[in-house]
């Protein structure tokens, strides 16, 4: 990934926003929930973040990074429309996994809002 334009891309919007610090963190949440929703897994998404985010660990507290990558993974388990966690409940309750991801993102919100909160509390 390190040689393909994708990760300039991706990229862009960090250092943008390096400035910033709660827009940081709150971009490293949505980037989970926004992979996680077309099928990448949070461990997958840590190591396109980790390639990204050293950079920015001189302007932040690496702690406070830590723990949205930690809390924005979990939080993606509830969400994850093509996790483990919402197909098995879609397929014991005979419902669309979408609206499973629907219902559960307000928990996923909340989760990783409070995540984003401790972590720039810290800062």
């Amino acid at each position: 990934m390190n040689e393909t334009p994708v990760l300039t891309l991706m990229q862009t919007p960090f250092e943008a926003a390096s400035g910033f610090p709660l827009a940081i963190l709150l971009l490293i949440q949505f980037t989970y929930l926004g992979l996680s929703m077309v099928g990448v897994h949070p461990i997958a998404t840590i190591g396109i973040l980790m390639e990204i985010l050293p950079p920015l660990y001189e302007t932040m507290n690496p702690l406070s990074i830590g723990i949205v990558l930690i809390t924005g993974g979990l939080a993606t388990a509830t969400v994850g429309t093509f996790g483990i966690t919402v197909t098995m409940t879609a397929q014991n309750t005979m419902q669309n996994p979408y609206k499973i991801t629907y219902r559960n993102m307000p928990f996923a919100l909340l989760y990783g809002g409070m995540g984003t909160l401790i972590a720039y509390l810290l800062l």
